[in-house]
């Protein structure tokens, strides 16, 4: 069964796009040029010849921390323009080389109160995010990225797992090009319908290895799943501080009002 808003791309998790979403004042954004995905390490060359001749990607955005990329650096796609750009505000205390564990080797239940520290298990990171110099730099200029795209090419952004960054990034465009909360929160919820089976299994495995119940939901929302109240609490965040999320592109990210017109005029029709 295919997903709701799913791409064709088999050897990439929580692969789908934002075409077809109807926004609040009647419009729909256009199929096949605002594409989510995780990391693409591992990508078959079948899904690298879609993104070059069915997508004609022109531009990859990737929001993952330079500890992430080792071993999983995203393959050359031909015709595309890399960009790396990090959004990741550490607290004080931790440092890049801290967060650069070995996934295949990990002890969560060491890495737990990590996780708590910077967080990743009750969604103050988002804000973190955000509001850091990095984040709103990068956000920024992600979004500059897909202003000045070609409008016929697609631009594909993702993190590791296409969840928290790519969710917030996500976010962002779907509110400068209009949608309601109600349709940016069950964009992002989507992320567990996705990885249903990635969420199971890890939960097994770490029950396995003797992990509580509260753990377990941490590790989940560490690395696979997402929760709604994380969502919730950086929009009423962005609600507060800036009067709205286009509050916030506009006062805090730096575009104009015409830039969010050209971004409607890129990416919406009817």
């Amino acid at each position: 069964m295919e997903l709701m808003q799913s791409i064709p791309l088999d050897s990439i998790q929580n692969a789908r796009e934002l075409g077809g979403y109807t926004m609040t004042d009647g419009s729909v954004i256009k199929k096949g040029l605002l594409l989510r995905t995780a990391k693409l390490s591992g990508i078959s060359n079948e899904d690298i010849d879609r993104l070059v001749n069915r997508y004609r990607v022109s531009d990859i955005v990737d929001f993952r921390n330079a500890f992430e990329m080792p071993g999983f650096e995203d393959p050359a796609i031909p015709g595309a323009v890399y960009h790396q750009t990090d959004v990741m505000t550490l607290p004080d205390g931790l440092s890049d080389d801290d967060m650069a564990f070995d996934m295949n080797n990990v002890d969560f239940k060491q890495l737990i109160p990590m996780l708590d520290m910077i967080g990743m298990t009750d969604g103050s990171m988002y804000i973190a995010f955000l509001e850091g110099d990095k984040g709103v730099k990068g956000f920024g200029d992600w979004l500059r990225i897909l202003l000045n795209a070609d409008p016929d090419r697609a631009v594909l952004w993702h993190c590791t797992s296409g969840k928290d960054r790519t969710g917030l990034s996500a976010m962002l465009i779907l509110s400068a090009l209009g949608a309601d909360e109600k349709l940016i929160m069950n964009d992002y919820l989507l992320t567990n319908t996705y990885n249903a089976k990635r969420i199971a299994g890890l939960k097994m495995i770490l029950k396995q290895k003797g992990m509580d119940d509260e753990s377990l939901k941490k590790a989940a929302l560490a690395f696979e799943a997402v929760d709604e109240l994380f969502m919730r609490r950086s929009l009423e965040h962005l609600n507060s501080a800036y009067g709205s999320v286009v509050g916030y592109i506009r006062n805090r990210l730096g575009l104009s009002e015409s830039d969010i017109e050209s971004l409607k005029a890129k990416y919406l029709e009817g």
